[in-house]
């Protein structure tokens, strides 16, 4: 997979910005500030539907412009594939080769894109919201299906919340809740095994890599949560007593108690959480293993390795780490966009480009 070309118009910093890119790597030099990242952003939100540093669209607006648009023009199988994604009225539009898509997971998937930036240390060090966000983003680039499955699962759990906060009278809101209980159920056991199965997936990949960064020294476990059980057919199978009993204290608390938007991923090292008990450079060996992992498993699904998106990754990395993550890059010959504030990238080729206030060129 690879990008080719990319049209930013109003998006962050740029007006008008053209950008040709060339195979394997390609490294965006710039100062803090002058718009290495809005590329970064504008390439995942091409193909993902979404910004990774931002929940509204309107953020991502140009300053004093009222709409925005970006094009794409990609490489998959040998098949050239446009991307246009166009933010006006406060509205999305999407399109694929000119077709306009209906749903985000009309597209989410089409091109594959793994995105990698020293903040994807809160995967370790953060809650479990960020975990499950790592997760089902990668299950909606395998499966697209996913994301109308979520959509529709956080859609019954925000209708049984409003309903559990409302003033009906207990009798006839523990019908009403009996029936977003059915929905809950249904959906949420569909959501726990995608979950469960990629979990278990990146665990065997991930633990491979981590032992030849760890001199095969520590070992990794990436373990999904579910209901509060390591057991997924036990979590399902009491999926239902469990909404039963929780309800009357979910009544009481006006909040939903029961579902996978309340799971967890747990990463062990050497049998503990990595989160208490691994040091910066552990978690640091943690994620690179888990994002190299996705790179990985998306190769094996998609019979070609997806565009790889670096911010500022490198000067975040200790010798040995940045060492191991060029040499994969460079031995797999994955197209890698990497930022960086300095010229110096200690990788053996790639095209250089110059970032100063909204405007790129080519380094000759």
């Amino acid at each position: 997979m690879m990008i080719n070309n990319l049209c930013l118009q109003n998006f962050r910093n740029y007006q008008d910005e053209k950008i040709q890119f060339m195979p394997g790597s390609n490294i965006l030099v710039g100062d803090n500030g002058q718009g290495k990242t809005n590329i970064i952003e504008g390439i995942y939100y091409l193909l993902t539907g979404k910004s990774y540093r931002v929940q509204r669209e309107q953020e991502l607006l140009r300053w004093e412009q009222s709409e925005f648009h970006l094009y794409g023009d990609f490489l998959l199988a040998r098949h050239k594939i446009l991307l246009e994604s166009h933010y006006r009225d406060k509205k999305k539009i999407v399109k694929v080769n000119q077709v306009p898509c209906r749903r985000l997971s009309d597209f989410v998937g089409t091109i594959n894109v793994i995105f990698f930036s020293p903040d994807d240390l809160v995967m370790i060090k953060g809650g479990p919201a960020e975990r499950r966000r790592f997760l089902d983003l990668h299950i909606a680039q395998m499966r697209p299906g996913h994301v109308s499955l979520l959509n529709a699962y956080n859609k019954a759990v925000q209708q049984k919340s409003a309903l559990l906060k409302s003033y009906v009278e207990k009798s006839l809101k523990y019908s009403q809740l009996q029936l977003w209980n059915e929905q809950i159920l249904e959906l949420g056991e569909k959501v726990i095994r995608n979950r469960a199965e990629l979990a278990e997936r990146i665990q065997r990949v991930a633990d491979d890599i981590y032992m030849n960064l760890s001199s095969e020294k520590e070992k990794i476990q990436v373990l999904y949560i579910a209901l509060g059980k390591r057991n997924i057919n036990n979590a399902i199978a009491e999926f239902s007593q469990l909404l039963h009993d929780k309800l009357e204290q979910e009544i009481e608390r006006q909040m939903v108690l029961v579902g996978p938007h309340r799971d967890d991923v747990q990463i062990l090292l050497n049998d503990r959480p990595a989160r208490l008990y691994a040091s910066q450079g552990q978690q640091r060996s943690l994620v690179l293993s888990l994002k190299l992992a996705e790179l990985e498993l998306i190769r094996q699904e998609k019979g070609e390795y997806p565009l790889l998106l670096l911010d500022d990754v490198l000067s975040e990395l200790d010798r040995f780490r940045r060492d191991y993550l060029i040499k994969f890059i460079e031995s797999s010959r994955i197209q890698t966009l990497i930022t960086m504030t300095s010229a110096e990238s200690h990788l053996e080729s790639g095209a250089l480009y110059r970032v100063e206030q909204g405007h790129i060129r080519r380094e000759p």
